[in-house]
């Protein structure tokens, strides 16, 4: 008896670490002709944050990596703080040239399965006059550790050129067929229960008018690549 009465505590306990990760808040922050530095002023911003806010070590854990990845920073700061390093960096890419008055829409999502991983994924729309359109950002957690899973904690090196010349053999969901090479690179992805969805931006693998590619694997096609330990994240 007392085997079981543990066993129903420790299987409580992993119900509670889930509840408490599976809680979320939002944040919404406008600003509107927002100045972040001398001569770069008549900056727009608007952001939806979405973050994990349970107290437990894991949720934690989530939240500060999430926070950092959301504000594009390395450290957690205050809010008005993030945002204003957000702006600055936000410029990093910009062309010389290009029109200083640029709108940034910034909006996260979340999406779990099993019980098991957490997609987060980042919306990122920047207009600064040549058309670039949105990007989406997926990082996949396990909820067991709060750990960030990437394309290794999935497949092996060898396994993941299978995957690549998998997607290459065929078009995108929407049928758009890529310009150039798949890059060597699969860190970009949704994690579902029934396969996998890769996500390329625009500019990565055709012109920017192409937008988004999104290649979705069926659990069935990568069953075979896939690292042991990594198989119990899917159902067929």
């Amino acid at each position: 008896m007392k085997k079981y009465a543990l066993l129903i505590i420790l299987l409580f306990g992993q119900y509670t670490i889930y509840a408490q990760i599976m809680a979320l808040d939002t944040i919404w922050v406008k600003r509107y002709g927002w100045a972040y530095k001398d001569g770069m002023a008549g900056t727009d911003l608007i952001l939806q944050f979405i973050y994990p806010n349970g107290k437990d070590s894991i949720a934690q854990h989530l939240q500060e990596d999430i926070t950092k990845r959301f504000f594009k920073s390395n450290e957690l700061l205050s809010l008005d703080e993030s945002c204003k390093a957000l702006l600055e960096n936000s410029f990093e890419d910009m062309w010389i040239g290009m029109p200083i008055l640029t709108y940034l829409y910034r909006y996260s999502a979340v999406k779990t399965v099993n019980n098991k991983i957490l997609n987060y994924i980042i919306y990122h729309d920047q207009i600064v006059g040549c058309g670039n359109g949105t990007r989406s950002y997926s990082y996949c957690y396990s909820l067991l550790t709060g750990d960030r899973m990437t394309i290794d904690s999935l497949f092996s090196k060898s396994a993941q050129s299978k995957v690549i010349r998998l997607l290459e053999t065929r078009k995108d969901d929407q049928g758009k067929q890529r310009m150039i090479d798949l890059p060597m690179h699969l860190n970009n992805f949704i994690l579902l229960p029934k396969g996998l969805i890769f996500i390329f931006n625009p500019y990565e693998i055709s012109c920017g008018a192409d937008g988004e590619f999104r290649y979705t694997v069926k659990f069935s096609e990568i069953k075979n690549f896939l690292k042991p330990q990594a198989i119990g994240y899917f159902f067929e």
